[in-house]
């Protein structure tokens, strides 16, 4: 039994789906408490839509509890499976009552991620309680980068230490997409054929730190670069962030460079690594990027900064940059866009990484989340 509160866009929750499958795939029922409908079709597959009574989001974490406790009884299910910490603390209650095992999923920094809701992003105290009491009813955490796994230990002592795992994200199957003249792809977005693409993508918030990308634009060596942006904001906080980055451009005068393709589906997003020069995530903080692991399965050069979740993909120094220093960004992009050969060799680099990445992400979530229990749950 899962919950997922909310549906935003993004590689979270395409890896939350992607968490539910890997159950469904092996025969196991699967239950899921939402607000909103998570349409799968299995018929082992039910969605479990729960309806507030008031439009307070704190009654999240009062009714939530009580409707898992009674259909994890009523269902007689096996295991819990939180995908991030805020469920954790949900369904502590109805686990503990259950006496049934919890797997919870870490998929980002989570006092960043708690902090930027709504109604917590004030009460430090409150996101700090809720992260250490939901990794307290973990059995099980897996996470996606080793900075995290320091925090969780850091915060937690060595009583969660052998609970902890790291599951890297994995590059996911491309788009089938027949052959297409990239220049097709660029006059779509109004890029001229002879200019280089910048590519960047993911949820718009301040985390993204794409403003350090644009106000690299007016630099002479990049003066024939556009600088693509596929993907959107998820909430009013970082709407208002889209619209500062377009502030910036025109004060910068590169607004004419500078592309918002907004949310893509996955062909075209892949039409769209097919047709650019480079990929450059400028983040300042991460889990491990879906989107960087995508533009690396296209065989894109790509760039990222020095961060946990970011350089365990790259690795290289040359394909990792201070996301806080511009002429560094600046001296990176150019060179990769200017000299053939060393672009050959970031080429060659990034390969190297995705090599690392191919393998059944499915198989390896299923068979640690369910590792103790399979042989009376599983059969």
């Amino acid at each position: 039994m899962t919950a997922m509160y909310t549906l935003r866009r993004g590689g979270a929750y395409e890896r939350f789906i992607m968490m539910l499958e890997s159950f469904l795939d092996r025969n196991a029922e699967v239950h899921c408490v939402s607000l909103t409908p998570i349409e799968i079709k299995h018929s082992n597959y039910s969605n479990h839509r729960v309806v507030l009574p008031f439009g307070v989001k704190l009654s999240v974490l009062m009714i939530f509890p009580v409707f898992m406790l009674f259909a994890g009884w009523q269902k007689k299910i096996d295991l819990f499976v939180a995908f991030n910490l805020p469920y954790a603390f949900i369904q502590a209650v109805p686990k503990w009552i259950l006496g049934k095992p919890m797997v919870t999923f870490v998929r980002g920094d989570f006092t960043v991620g708690l902090s930027r809701q709504d109604f917590l992003k004030r009460l430090k105290w409150l996101t700090e309680g809720i992260a250490f009491l939901g990794l307290l009813a973990s059995d099980l955490i897996l996470t996606v980068n080793r900075g995290i796994y320091a925090n969780i230990v850091s915060m937690m002592g060595m009583r969660k230490k052998e609970a902890v795992e790291i599951l890297f994200n994995n590059i996911p199957s491309p788009a089938s997409l027949p052959a297409e003249d990239a220049n097709g792809v660029r006059m779509k977005y109004g890029i001229p054929e002879n200019a280089k693409v910048l590519l960047t993508a993911g949820i718009l918030n301040r985390g993204k730190n794409i403003e350090a990308l644009i106000r690299c634009l007016p630099n002479h060596e990049l003066k024939d670069v556009y600088l693509l942006i596929a993907g959107d904001s998820n909430t009013a906080t970082d709407l208002g962030y889209k619209d500062s980055l377009r502030t910036l451009a025109r004060k910068l005068d590169v607004d004419q460079r500078v592309i918002f393709a907004g949310w893509l589906e996955k062909k075209e997003l892949c039409r769209i690594y097919r047709a650019s020069n480079l990929f450059v995530l400028a983040s300042l903080n991460e889990g491990m990027p879906n989107v960087l692991l995508e533009a690396l399965g296209s065989d894109l050069p790509c760039l990222g900064s020095r961060i946990p979740g970011i350089i365990e993909v790259l690795q290289h120094e040359e394909l990792t940059f201070d996301p806080f220093d511009q002429e560094a960004i600046v001296d990176k992009v150019s060179r990769i866009l200017r000299d053939a050969q060393y672009a050959k060799h970031v080429l060659a680099l990034c390969r190297e990484r995705k090599e690392a990445f191919l393998f059944d992400w499915k198989e390896k979530a299923f068979s640690l989340a369910t590792q103790g229990i399979r042989p009376l749950a599983f059969r």
